[in-house]
């Protein structure tokens, strides 16, 4: 950069910059402090970056304000860039100290937090407890085991009569295994697959809803949002200037098509002759839509106007070239709030057409072009039309200006000179008004029903802009943000806001602000830091009874630290810096807040989809553990052997969370109201679905433990010998030898004594085989049928109910939408088919403990299997109210210092 420090001018780098340094400006320079500009200047800068507004903002020594807005001001910020003109400014902050080093400076804070996100602290709560409980349940188990273990010592039954080294230690241990079983059993380790796998699913498919996700937590995060603060330009709107109304003739109209043909040629070339030639339209690229504007927004919009009047803005320059000779142009001012060009026309006459500032040319008029094409005075009837036009255009939020001509006396160099110079106030007046254009960033068409479907959603959307108070309320008013029954409060401008809420040194005074944020829906002449005000002490507030997850849109690089204190941050891809993108959580590929409905939707999708999950491997380790305890402290074994074990872990783990968390959303999820940051993971709905489910699947595997297996001699699945006990159906026991005899008369042979004749057979040998005690715990006569029904009836009761966990919210029709996911029919069948074929193929059934079974067995499977389906309408009927909703509240107090983080969604505030 080119400073003068010291009377001298010298060339330094922008890192060697210091206070009091005077930085030469001119168009392309991006600013690397802050500053004041000095002396006169014809400055234009870019404060896009800052503001996320397209207009250029003009510099003057002094502010200027007209109408209780800023004109102009002096300060010139880092970061910004000069559009246009040339002049000097003096550096008063460089580094940290600059406006865009204070934004830097709370990004660093934001990024120092540590970032878990609700749902992860709800999950890592939940999956504490659980473990605890598993821990709990595994510790009692085995205590239960070793007490009735030296019981049975006390009491001298069957095998305990005396230490045997070989059998009791092994018997011990196998306790110590079932408490390790249970344990694991109980832990949900699949919980983290689950939630990876419907992370990176809604990932994949939020990229076709024009959301590129760049941290996973964000996707769920926003499914609990309450509130969005969103920008206007290119959000809301379209980022295109665009000519939206037009006064012509006495009419207005809302087209250009619709205005008067005799009208149409006048009101295109005075439009088009009287722009910068540096501004034009880029044509779209192949399959694209929409010009794409370069230069000066508002004249852009009246380029696009030229085109719709059926008069193509090229060829108009072409007849008024660049170079046409006499051309002369004097160029907008802040002064004069007009800008015009004089050309020679067809016919060799020089016309003067002037656009500017409505008010001020409109003034400048005596005549004006009626519908004909024909100039008439402008009687003072008409000038009150005018007046009245230009009114109602402001009302709306629109700029408006007023286009003009006027054809010059042939001696005009001279008549409109003075002092030898052409005198610009002769030159402007005498002027016909050729018409008004009210021209205006566009709503985007779909951005209304959008906000309607939040507002349905229970999410409050708040527009903050640095628009000015009148047109910001107009855009709102048109989405539907505000409506006529919102007062005064629903719209406020960024410095009455930060007095009110903010103290001396800008630290929030909440109590003031929580008067404040609950009624507000649009902050205007907004700054970065009030964005970030906004966003802090929402998240920090009280108010409402309810915390609030905060989304955030941003596009400038200082919008930064609100996208990145926000619980989600939305970056536009298309309008965006670099900085803003790096500092968000999602980027928007298309600007287009229906896309920020969409992540919403997608972010409920994947917080009900890990809820599915969960309500369904829940209900299996209910099952599973009260099984693995039952089978232990009553069987002394598992009824399900561990490579079935691992088989149910699969199903209820890695297919389980393909199955469940693939889902995708649908439009019922945004008829609800967002999920509350401390609620539990598990609704009142879920626990009952859970406890209901796995008391049923309980009682039918009871039945079935218990219920089945005759107690008689015989090898296989048949009873060849003596019947001790004889149990419904015709199927052997597949129990340990240890539950079968005891109790029971002739069963237990005597242990072998070689001083008592009746512990040994006729020839001397023991009655008892030294193998006896160690196979009672084993279950009888290896691979049954009936532990074969158990285990079937067990992962069939999963697979059905499996259907059953689709459904959170009390919905009766569990089919609904079944044949739209394809993932999930091809895991549950997949699943039905490959256990099919532990059961039947020899050697494998082998391998996992199963033998054969008949058809008939195989029908009373699928029935008792299928059974949780129907059973899922009548549990429907007990009302969720009778159950405790549970697992991963928020705590309200934690000596941990990253759960404390974790309360935030892992974003501390202020």
């Amino acid at each position: 950069v080119t400073v003068l420090r010291g009377g001298n001018m010298v060339n330094l780098s922008t890192h060697d910059l210091v206070v009091g340094d005077i930085l030469m400006l001119s168009t392309g320079d991006i600013l690397p402090a802050d500053g004041v500009i000095m002396g006169r200047n014809d400055l234009a800068i870019n404060e896009k970056m800052l503001t996320g507004e397209t207009e250029m903002k003009k510099k003057s020594p002094s502010y200027r304000i007209e109408d209780n807005a800023v004109v102009s001001s002096p300060f010139l910020f880092a970061g910004t860039s000069v559009q246009e003109g040339e002049g000097r400014m003096l550096v008063l902050a460089v580094g940290t100290a600059t406006y865009q080093g204070t934004m830097q400076m709370k990004m660093d804070e934001a990024d120092a937090e540590h970032s878990r996100s609700v749902l992860q602290v709800k999950l890592d709560t939940m999956t504490e407890q659980i473990t605890r409980l598993g821990a709990g349940f595994a510790f009692f188990t085995v205590i239960v085991l070793c007490i009735r273990m030296y019981l049975s010592f006390q009491a001298g039954l069957c095998c305990k009569e005396a230490w045997d080294h070989h059998v009791h230690w092994s018997e011990l241990l196998s306790f110590l295994i079932s408490g390790v079983t249970i344990f694991v059993v109980a832990v949900p380790e699949g919980l983290p697959l689950a939630v990876t796998i419907a992370l990176a699913f809604s990932v994949k498919k939020m990229l076709k809803d024009q959301n590129l996700v760049r941290h996973l937590s964000a996707c769920e995060t926003m499914g609990g949002a309450t509130t969005i603060c969103s920008d206007k330009t290119g959000t809301l709107t379209t980022s295109k200037m665009t000519v939206v109304r037009m006064w012509c003739g006495g009419k207005v109209f809302e087209s250009a098509a619709a205005v008067t043909a005799a009208v149409k040629q006048q009101l295109a070339y005075a439009s088009v002759v009287n722009t910068l030639f540096k501004t034009f339209l880029k044509p779209p690229p192949p399959g694209g839509k929409g010009f794409t504007y370069c230069g000066n927004d508002t004249e852009c919009a009246l380029l696009i106007m030229s085109n719709q009047l059926g008069h193509p803005y090229e060829k108009v320059r072409e007849q008024h070239p660049d170079d046409q000779p006499g051309r002369k142009v004097f160029s907008f001012s802040s002064d004069r709030k007009r800008m015009t060009t004089i050309v020679n026309n067809a016919e060799g006459k020089a016309v003067a057409y002037c656009k500017g500032a409505a008010e001020i040319v409109a003034a400048l008029c005596d005549k004006f072009v009626d519908e004909s094409g024909r100039e008439m005075p402008l009687t003072a009837q008409m000038r009150t039309q005018i007046e009245q036009s230009i009114s109602e255009f402001a009302n709306l939020g629109l700029r408006t200006l007023c286009i003009a001509q006027r054809t010059l006396p042939a001696d005009w160099q001279t008549s409109c000179a003075a002092a030898g110079e052409i005198s610009l106030p002769k030159i402007e007046e005498q002027l016909t008004c050729v018409g008004l254009v009210g021209i205006e960033d566009p709503l985007r068409d779909e951005v209304p029903d959008a906000i309607a479907q939040c507002q349905k959603a229970g999410i409050t959307v708040r527009m903050v802009t640095g628009d000015n108070l009148d047109t910001a309320r107009a855009i709102a008013s048109k989405c539907g943000i505000v409506t006529p029954q919102d007062g005064p409060e629903a719209v406020l401008d960024g410095k009455t806001f930060r007095d009110r809420v903010t103290d001396g040194d800008g630290n929030i005074k909440q109590d003031e602000f929580d008067k404040v944020w609950p009624a507000l829906r649009v902050l205007a002449r907004s700054t970065p830091l009030d964005k970030h005000v906004l966003v802090s002490g929402i998240q920090a507030s009280t108010a409402t009874g309810v915390a609030q997850t905060v989304a955030v849109t941003g596009d400038g690089t200082n919008d930064a630290p609100a996208l990145k204190k926000a619980d989600v941050g939305f970056a536009m891809g298309i309008q965006g810096t670099d900085v803003a993108k790096n500092a968000s959580d999602v980027i928007i590929m298309d600007d287009n807040f229906v896309s920020i409905v969409a992540a919403v939707k997608w972010g409920r999708c994947v917080y009900d989809n890990i809820c599915k999950f969960l309500q369904f491997q829940l209900t299996v380790n209910i099952t599973a553990c009260s099984l693995a305890c039952v089978g232990a402290a009553i069987l002394t074994e598992s009824p399900l052997n561990a490579i079935q074990m691992l088989w149910v872990n699969l199903i209820m783990d890695s297919f389980a969370s393909l199955a469940l968390a693939t889902e995708d959303p649908t439009a019922a999820l945004l008829t609800r109201k967002p999920y509350p940051r401390d609620q539990a993971v598990l609704s009142q709905t879920m626990v009952r679905n859970m406890i209901l489910h796995a008391a049923w699947q309980l009682l039918v595997l009871s039945a079935l433990i218990f219920g089945l297996g005759d107690v008689c001699e015989g090898h296989g699945d048949e009873c060849t010998g003596r019947v001790y006990v004889d149990y419904y159906g015709a199927v052997k026991s597949g129990r340990p030898g240890a539950y079968d005899m005891d109790g029971v008369e002739g069963v237990c042979p005597p242990a072998f004594n070689s001083a008592d004749p009746l512990t040994m057979d006729a020839a001397g040998k023991p009655l008892r085989p030294d193998d006896f005690c160690s196979e009672a715990h084993k279950g009888g006569g290896g691979n049954s049928q009936h532990y074969t029904m158990v285990f079937n009836v067990f992962v069939l009761m999963q697979i059905f109910n499996e259907v059953n966990a689709r459904k959170i919210h009390n919905e009766l029709n569990v089919f609904d939408g079944v044949l739209k996911n394809k993932i999930f029919l091809i895991i549950v069948i997949g699943t039905l088919v490959t256990q099919v074929a532990l059961v039947e193929i020899p050697g494998l059934n082998t391998a996992f403990g199963c033998t054969h079974l008949t058809k008939d067995q195989w029908m009373a499977c699928l029935l008792l299997g299928a059974s949780v389906i129907p059973l899922n309408v009548l549990f429907h009927l007990v009302p969720p109210s009778l159950f405790p909703a549970g697992g991963g509240g928020i705590p309200d107090d934690d000596d941990d210092e990253e759960d404390e983080e974790g309360e935030e969604g892992g974003k501390k505030t202020e």
